[in-house]
């Protein structure tokens, strides 16, 4: 599999520090159109904050074109290494949902046993299933934009000159610091995003691509929002199908932030994370008993042998 080559610079191998602000400046780009788009919409449609939440989400879309756009003409960055791979995509994204669901469920279910948390109501009805529909799509659209911004371009970026290792770093450090202004934040919070950084830059070398991280990412958020009634990352987002209410220390609830403010999801990310690690790196390592090579499936232009980027050679 050949992958396109950066033209060499001088100044690429300092590029760990200076992209994650490219990836700032096409944030604020793409800001300035999400908010025109939403006001344009608003103005045409009825207020609701059902409406409100497809219209901010769907918006999202806008940070994956201007990563996209800056990777494949500027960068020349392939379809490949940015994790758009056509084989078996849906089968990791569904997965990738399915296993994001199921992860965020068992965090809550501990964190009712531990007593940081209380069932208070349960509401389901016709319309809040309909309305689901829509936002499943849009929450899709925004893990998979945090995803292709921080996973997709910006891992794949810094792995090419860096190694993957400071590649995984910049990449968590980048996905934190995108959410410094986010309600509710604190110590726990910036380290469980810290965390998930990790995770997700592990689980997409893992599938090889990008889908199953943006499903996990998507599923994680939806539940947490529509299914369970947590605060996102410290924000609102309407109706859910059952209504949590703290009821202990906000280390085990989350507090204002949600589930990713509570130690619970802090321990299940880290458990992930060294699964992860030993499945991609030691267990890899004694089957090959050479040197640790990542799948050639793997969307990532850098195959991993003892810790540096090493170019992959078909």
């Amino acid at each position: 599999m050949e992958f396109t080559r950066i033209k060499e610079k001088k100044y690429h191998k300092l590029g760990f520090l200076y992209l994650p602000l490219v990836g700032g400046v096409l944030l604020f780009l793409a800001e300035i159109v999400t908010v025109i788009y939403s006001m344009a919409l608003l103005y045409l449609l009825p207020a609701s904050d059902w409406i409100l939440t497809l219209v901010e989400l769907s918006g999202f879309l806008f940070i994956t074109m201007a990563a996209l756009l800056w990777a494949r003409k500027v960068e020349k960055i392939s379809w490949e290494e940015l994790g758009f791979v056509k084989k078996s995509g849906l089968k990791h994204f569904l997965l990738g949902w399915a296993a994001g669901a199921a992860v965020l469920t068992g965090c809550v279910l501990l964190m009712i046993l531990l007593g940081g948390v209380r069932i208070t109501g349960i509401q389901i009805s016709p319309r809040m299933v309909l309305q689901l529909v829509p936002l499943l799509v849009v929450w899709s659209i925004q893990g998979n934009a945090e995803e292709v911004l921080a996973r997709g371009w910006l891992l794949s970026s810094v792995a090419r000159k860096n190694g993957i290792w400071l590649a995984i770093l910049v990449s968590a450090v980048f996905f934190t610091v995108l959410h410094l202004g986010n309600d509710g934040i604190s110590f726990l919070p910036l380290l469980d995003l810290f965390l998930f950084g990790v995770f997700a830059a592990l689980y997409r070398m893992k599938t090889g691509d990008i889908w199953g991280i943006s499903g996990f990412h998507a599923a994680w958020n939806c539940f947490q929002g529509n299914v369970f009634a947590f605060p996102v990352s410290g924000t609102a987002v309407g109706e859910a199908f059952i209504k949590v209410t703290p009821g202990g220390n906000s280390w085990i609830s989350g507090g204002s932030f949600g589930v990713e403010g509570s130690l619970i999801s802090i321990l299940v990310q880290s458990v992930l994370i060294a699964w992860l690690i030993y499945s991609l790196f030691f267990k890899r390592k004694k089957e090959n008993n050479s040197n640790t090579r990542i799948d050639k499936s793997s969307a990532l232009p850098y195959d991993v042998e003892n810790g540096k980027g090493v170019e992959r050679k078909e």
